[in-house]
């Protein structure tokens, strides 16, 4: 390895290979589909010997492959994310009830919709074009871009980061520049895959949330380690859940079976289901002092 790679988290050079990438050809934003099913297919992981957490130190910014994604699976569950992303804001609108929000890579604008409804005055970025324009299609206020935006000036009250970490080769700069946008009193809710849960342990390199868009993996230390260097306090933890459509479920099972399986019958369309495996961290933070 070079010596010029460190952890994206606490800035060790001891980082070794855990496991080999075993993606085929070059990568393009189909790589990095929400609704990727290519479970176990990554980059090289290599873990930080210092602080634990396991990342694609290879990978530069791969933000380019977001602006380019189309994903329809996504829209075509727009209705059961409805559900889980209310379930997060339930859990955020008991430390900060009202105010201005942002939620950072938010897609079609799925919680931004549901935060205006709960009384928020919410908007939204996101690097993917096409999603973008499906959340103005439905008139909802999310620029297209990253974080920090020019359009998304000033501070605010609430600041999500729903599924994001995982994606991005900075996480650290990402939530300092979070820590800058915030109010004081202001609340930043984050959910991102825990790989130091039991599902995790029990599926290796088999876990679902092991594809090539995830390209850091953090545990509930590493999450809190990351939120501290970039000057917030840990207000709570909590196992969020997930909502899908049964025909979703019924694919993704066979899948993970490594069989095509049959077609889902049809009345799986018209079923949502509530699944929480326990692998998913919702933490909510504080802003702390000054960052030095």
């Amino acid at each position: 390895m070079s010596g010029q790679r460190a952890c994206w988290v606490c800035g060790s050079a001891r980082l070794r290979l855990r496991k080999p990438a075993n993606y085929r050809g070059a990568l393009d934003s189909h790589a990095f589909a929400i609704t990727d099913s290519n479970y176990g297919v990554t980059a090289a992981i290599y873990e930080c010997g210092d602080c634990g957490f396991l990342q694609c130190a290879d990978l530069d910014d791969v933000t380019h492959f977001y602006e380019q994604l189309e994903d329809e699976g996504y829209e075509a569950g727009r209705a059961p994310r409805r559900l889980q992303l209310r379930g997060v804001l339930e859990r955020v609108v008991r430390h900060r009830p009202r105010g201005r929000l942002l939620d950072i890579g938010a897609a079609s604008g799925i919680l931004v919709g549901e935060a205006q409804q709960m009384g928020y005055r919410a908007e939204g970025v996101e690097p993917s074009r096409w999603l973008q324009q499906k959340a103005v299609e439905r008139g909802l206020p999310v620029h297209q871009g990253t974080f920090p935006n020019p359009s998304c000036e000033g501070r605010f009250d609430v600041v999500t980061l729903i599924d994001v970490l995982e994606h991005v080769t900075s996480p650290v700069p990402l939530l300092r520049h979070v820590r800058d946008a915030l109010a004081p009193e202001g609340i930043l809710a984050v959910v991102t895959p825990d790989v130091r849960s039991l599902a995790a342990r029990a599926l290796g390199w088999h876990w679902w949330h092991f594809r090539v868009a995830h390209v850091g993996y953090f545990d509930r230390s590493t999450l809190e380690l990351a939120a501290r260097q970039s000057g917030f306090v840990p207000v709570t933890f909590h196992r969020t859940g997930w909502f899908f459509p049964g025909d979703y479920i019924w694919a993704r099972a066979w899948k993970l079976l490594g069989l095509a399986g049959p077609r889902a019958p049809a009345f799986l369309e018209r079923v949502t289901i509530a699944l929480n495996l326990r692998d998913s961290l919702l933490a909510l933070f504080r802003p702390a002092g000054p960052v030095e």
